[in-house]
């Protein structure tokens, strides 16, 4: 299996390798003092993460597998959307319709985009319509602190949804004056323009962003723009915070062969909103967290943009919830408990007008009092109406077998529940199931993490058991695909990871951070009778290679390359970078994606965009 992997990469390896180990070499000569002046990052064992537990853990005492996106990465990747950033995270696979957020369809662990839980803040963003909507986010990229990515099932935490992992993108709250502007440009005219500001105000903290991005797409009908506005605020006093949060994402787009591959003209409008307020009051060892929150999306669909009236769908839905949670600290560890109560609704001329009230109630124990050990124990009863009150369990353990290796392990239990689209949708190619039942999973993972200042090595392994999924299916070419459960479909992987910065260990050596990832998926379904449309359609292999280096003068750049071996599909290369040079309030810097011009899909018969390169300029005159 390695070898065959090696084998069909080879030529893309080596044209890379011929680009990025010339400029290496050449750097590590050439590089003088500028180097031991630049800003090297380190590990740093003492972040703070929220998306694993109810409780705040360090990066250190991790008890599953966490992925986290820090403001370094994503200052330096090239991209310009969310969207970019996720193809970049081990184990997780993004499906792009189009490029630049346009569409794109998210899954971790050979799940499918439904199984996926989104957050803004702790806030879900999952879409009840259907999941092509769940990464409709009203944010920039300037408006994001970190992204973190928990893999593996969540609901015994987070409740519906969190079925195969989920993905918590936390927000910078303004504490500190800033005002930057970028614009970038490029081919396909392609233009991106943001203005980003943040200004403390007495004790109130404020921070504001408004972007554009505009192309006249890669083919026909791929044409988008895409505005995005932020406005947040935030107060703090010691130990008590309260913040607010609106967004506003607006999206127009060509939509070739997006749902049907025999129609290239196809038109889409989305428009979603997000207003929530957060908070946390009390001391450090009481703290009371409620939160409240709505989500509204609008989608208007054209299946032929020159007739109208011959196929248009108008969805709008409404999620509207409500949480509050209370966490004790003694002298075991934390205690956290609450409830949480949320609704969602549809209007549709397709679908029809339905709602639906979903409540829960959650605990966790946190244990720290066991030298070397750490165990969080946790519950999520969740009632919703197709299944009554259920409980969600799950459990995590963690032991230090030396200061800087930690064994971990988990198992728990985690569920979805079915989309309006899965449950009503009607055409002649796709009809729902108002009978489906919620999707549930067992999932056990074991594995080790190292983490040292100069390099970080993970290795997991895990065993997923799932049944009633939920699958598009259909018997053969002339039928309908219908709405279906599935009986059930194992998943087997293991996951590996390697983060180095050389330049901790070599003195002057031009490449700064390097990293590899490497995941392996084998899943078997029992009811194969069915051809399927999303289920078998994940990612068996997935190698991704990140490099950072410093050229001279200042120069610096990055690689993303990845290979990728879908089941069921041609297997990619892709190689993207970003060329820049950071002065003393503005940045340059020039963007390719897919360097090296192959033709590829990762939606059957939706093709992607050959090379693209954009070249813009970041201004921050406070920072």
């Amino acid at each position: 299996m390695a070898f065959r992997l090696l084998i069909k990469t080879k030529k893309y390896f080596i044209q890379t390798l011929k680009i990025i180990f010339p400029v290496i070499a050449f750097t590590s000569f050439t590089s003088t003092e500028f180097l031991n002046a630049q800003i090297l990052p380190e590990y740093q064992l003492n972040d703070i993460i929220i998306t694993a537990s109810r409780t705040p853990i360090t990066l250190s005492d991790l008890t599953s597998d966490v992925i986290v996106i820090g403001p370094q990465e994503i200052k330096d990747a090239p991209v310009n959307s969310v969207q970019g950033l996720l193809k970049y995270a081990a184990g997780v696979d993004l499906e792009q319709r189009g490029v630049d957020g346009v569409q794109g369809d998210v899954s971790i662990r050979g799940g499918t985009f439904e199984e996926t839980l989104i957050m803004i803040d702790g806030v879900p963003m999952s879409d009840p319509q259907t999941g092509h909507h769940n990464l409709n986010l009203p944010i920039t990229l300037d408006d994001i602190q970190r992204i973190e990515i928990l893999k593996g099932p969540g609901s015994s935490v987070y409740g519906a949804n969190a079925f195969s992992g989920i993905i918590n993108i936390i927000t910078k709250k303004g504490s500190n004056k800033s005002l930057s502007f970028e614009a970038s440009g490029g081919q396909n005219g392609y233009y991106d323009a943001l203005i980003h500001a943040s200004m403390p105000v007495g004790i109130l903290n404020n921070h504001v962003s408004f972007s554009r991005q505009k192309s006249n797409g890669y083919m026909h009908n791929t044409e988008f723009n895409i505005t995005d506005f932020t406005y947040g605020a935030s107060v703090a006093s010691g130990t008590s915070n309260i913040n607010l949060l609106f967004g506003y994402n607006d999206k127009r787009f060509g939509a070739n062969s997006f749902y049907s591959t025999y129609f290239p003209n196809q038109w889409e409008h989305t428009t979603t909103k997000l207003l929530n307020v957060n908070g946390s009051f009390g001391s450090e060892s009481f703290q009371v967290s409620p939160l409240v929150y709505w989500r509204h999306n609008d989608d208007n669909y054209i299946l032929d943009y020159n007739d109208p009236a011959f196929y248009e769908n108008n969805h709008h839905t409404d999620v509207y919830g409500a949480e509050v949670q209370a966490s004790v600290a003694s002298g075991i560890g934390v205690t956290s408990f609450g409830g949480e109560y949320n609704t969602d609704k549809i209007v549709s001329n397709n679908l029809g007008n339905h709602s639906r009230v979903k409540k829960g109630i959650f605990a966790e124990q946190k244990i720290t009092s066991l030298e070397d050990f750490t165990v969080i124990a946790n519950a999520y009863a969740y009632d919703y109406s197709d299944i009554g009150w259920k409980l969600w369990p799950g459990i995590n353990l963690g032991y230090n077998i030396t200061k800087n290796v930690r064994l971990f392990g988990s198992a728990g239990e985690a569920f979805r529940i079915p989309t309006y689209t899965e449950l009503y949708y009607s055409s002649p190619a796709s009809v729902g199931n108002p009978n489906l039942q919620t999707e549930e999973t067992v999932d056990y993972e074991v594995g080790v993490n190292t983490l040292h200042s100069a390099y970080n090595a993970r290795i997991s392994v895990f065993y997923k058991h799932g049944k009633n999924l939920i699958d598009w299916v259909r018997s053969n070419d002339s039928q309908p695909w219908t709405a279906r459960n599935i009986t059930k479909i194992n998943t087997a992987g293991v996951e590996l990871s390697l983060q180095v910065n050389p330049s901790a260990m070599i003195n002057n050596f031009p490449v700064y951070k390097a990293g590899i990832d490497y995941t392996y998926l084998n899943s078997s379904r029992v009811a194969d009778e069915f051809q399927s449309q999303y289920l078998l359609q994940y990612l068996r292999h997935q190698l991704i290679i990140n490099i950072e280096n410093n050229w001279w003068a200042g120069i610096q750049q990055s690689w993303e390359l990845r290979y990728e071996s879908r089941v069921n599909a041609e297997d990619n290369f892709l190689v993207d970078t970003q060329l820049f040079r950071n002065f003393n309030v503005w940045k340059l810097f020039v963007e390719a994606t897919n360097l090296f011009n192959k033709s590829y899909y990762e939606v059957s018969g939706v093709p992607l965009p050959g090379r693209w390169i954009t070249a813009g300029i970041k201004l921050d005159i406070w920072k």
